[in-house]
């Protein structure tokens, strides 16, 4: 159908092409009207602005759209109006003199309904989400689109400032160039001065720039990012859905779904099945992939042997091997004849977690090189484990009670010589003393300094084990039989230098089979009990590697004692040096 046939749309009545151009946006429309003059008609886009104005769009929405500061500067015209009386006499029409009137009316551009456009959007999304009993009938919308939506629009707004602002600068040059033609070439224009608008700095400028740079036209589907692969709701947590979407009353949904009709509607009850189903598929398959690592986690359980380690708890020996009570009382060591094997307690604290929670990691092979010396590279047997196989204590992982500041001061001699000083304490302590004797301090001195010594010494102690074990103020206190096993648990790692449990030999095989590979690099402090009838005990332990009897076993050996110096008072610091 071409434009100059009967039907064309050229032909439709007025108020059929109002209908029609109220449903194109501001940029189509200003195609339309370079391309066909029939639509560059002045007062045809003056009708399609009003009606999309008042009829289109909410009222309160467009309300101020013709104002300078929301479309700049308003141009009017003058139009002449005949006002006059008419009078009909039959078929005949006489018009009496008419007069003609001028009045001002606004031009209206499409320019301006992009800028009412702009203007409802952003009226829009800055309207306070609806109440939540009255969400039944709301829907979703993507608050990135929203953000980027109105920096668009932030940025839009200058730039169009901007364009008004030079505008405006190239008329003042005209005009002041005009003056000066005007006033002939001996005469001078007046001048305008400044616009008074401050000039921006170049960091300001760069920083204006950086942030004009970065603002894109938002996309034509305001849901593009709540829309599954369904073309529905995407499911999500309650956080995110709080993060990631705005609820909007249906009266600015529609406002926004006929200035973007891709946006796909999503009302708040919507949830796509399809992808619930997935997500649940989803949880069952990682719940059933979790119950599949914890059977093979928990496979070595299967042995007896390495379930009994496993469930031995805090003994840290097996409890088959003792030997019952009343048995043979000359038997001094509680273990019965065999092979056993020694491991550091942090591993076996370790392998213990990860089959049970499968926290850390698989651990490594089980090792014991922790309780080698570096001076000689032989095992030391720390005092716990010493005691425990030589009958002093019933208990593996026994604590001895430190000894009272009272019993060291009362062992300390008033008077003791250098001898008695050197037996006593070690050999640091022992040049202290000496350095203090050359100073010129009495014997009595000096047994006031050991008492002050052991007293700080003890002092400390007790300040360590206080900050270690004080309960916070914002937690709950713990249970005192919790607080008791902490407390022996710290004063065993003080009073050894490394923790040992006791495995038999048939044990640590089963738990080494587990680590096929790892057999060569690893040490195992392996020691048997055996009978001895020549020993008093009637038991006698024999090592499968000689112990080293010159290193200190203990912790003891790394506690840090300071003396308290008193010879600065005294003035001997120059003779010390």
């Amino acid at each position: 159908m071409s434009l100059k046939s009967p039907l064309s749309l050229v032909s439709f009545p007025r108020e059929l092409h109002l209908n029609i151009l109220t449903y194109l946006r501001a940029t189509d429309l200003s195609s339309l009207q370079q391309t066909s003059r029939c639509f560059n008609n002045r007062d045809l886009i003056a009708e399609v602005i009003v009606h999309c104005a008042h009829v289109v769009y909410p009222s309160d929405l467009t309300v101020g759209f013709d104002t300078p500061i929301v479309s700049g500067e308003v141009t009017s015209v003058a139009v002449a109006v005949k006002k006059g009386t008419k009078k009909t006499n039959g078929e005949q029409t006489v018009t009496s003199a008419s007069t003609v009137i001028t009045i001002a009316q606004k031009v209206y551009t499409y320019e301006m309904l992009r800028n009412m456009e702009m203007l409802v959007v952003a009226r829009v999304l800055s309207r306070p989400e609806p109440p939540v009993h009255e969400r039944t009938s709301c829907f979703y919308v993507s608050k990135s689109w929203c953000r980027a939506a109105l920096r668009w629009l932030e940025v839009q707004e200058e730039e169009r400032k901007e364009q008004e602002e030079r505008r405006r600068a190239a008329n003042e040059a005209k005009s002041a160039i005009f003056a000066t033609l005007k006033g002939g070439k001996g005469g001078r224009g007046k001048s305008n001065g400044s616009s008074g608008k401050k000039k921006l700095s170049r960091k300001e400028q760069k920083q204006r720039d950086r942030r004009m740079s970065d603002s894109m036209p938002p996309w034509s589907n305001i849901n593009d990012d709540l829309v599954c692969e369904h073309g529905s709701l995407k499911q999500c947590s309650s956080k995110s859905a709080r993060a990631r979407r705005r609820v909007m009353d249906k009266q600015a949904w529609k406002v926004l779904k006929k200035l973007y009709p891709d946006s796909v509607q999503l009302e708040g009850s919507a949830v796509c099945l399809m992808c619930a189903a997935d997500a649940e598929t989803a949880k069952k398959a990682e719940c059933d992939k979790k119950e599949e690592e914890k059977a093979d986690r928990k496979k070595p359980l299967s042995c007896p042997l390495v379930r009994g380690f496993y469930t031995r708890g805090s003994k840290g020996y097996p409890l088959n091997c003792v030997v019952p009570a009343g048995l043979d009382a000359t038997l001094c060591c509680p273990l019965m004849p065999g092979v056993y094997c020694a491991l550091p307690r942090s591993w076996c604290f370790r392998w213990r977690k990860y089959i049970k929670t499968g926290e850390g990691g698989f651990p490594p092979p089980p090792d014991g090189s922790e309780v080698l010396c570096e001076a000689h590279d032989l095992p030391l047997i720390p005092p716990h484990l010493e005691s425990f196989l030589m009958g002093e204590t019933s208990l593996l992982f026994a604590v001895h009670s430190a000894t009272r500041v009272e019993n060291i001061i009362a062992s300390i001699p008033v008077g003791a010589g250098a001898a008695t000083s050197s037996n006593s304490r070690s050999n640091s302590d022992a040049a202290t003393f000496q350095a203090l004797r050359a100073a010129g301090l009495s014997e009595s001195e000096l047994h006031v300094q050991r008492v002050a010594m052991a007293r700080l010494e003890e002092d400390m102690r007790r300040a360590h084990i206080h900050h270690i074990h004080q309960p916070r103020e914002d937690s709950e206190s713990m249970a005192p039989q919790q607080q008791d096993r902490t407390l022996a648990n710290e004063q065993l790692d003080r009073e050894n230098r490394i923790v040992l449990e006791i495995l038999t030999d048939d044990e640590i095989t089963a738990l080494e089979g587990y680590w096929p590979r790892c057999h060569f690099g690893t040490y195992a402090l392996r020691f048997a009990i055996v009978e001895d009838s020549s020993s008093c005990c009637g038991m006698e332990v024999q090592w499968g590697t000689a112990p080293c009897r010159e290193c200190d076993p203990s912790s003891r050996s790394m506690t840090k004692v300071v003396v308290r110096n008193r010879l600065q008072k005294r003035g001997y610091t120059a003779g010390l040096r």
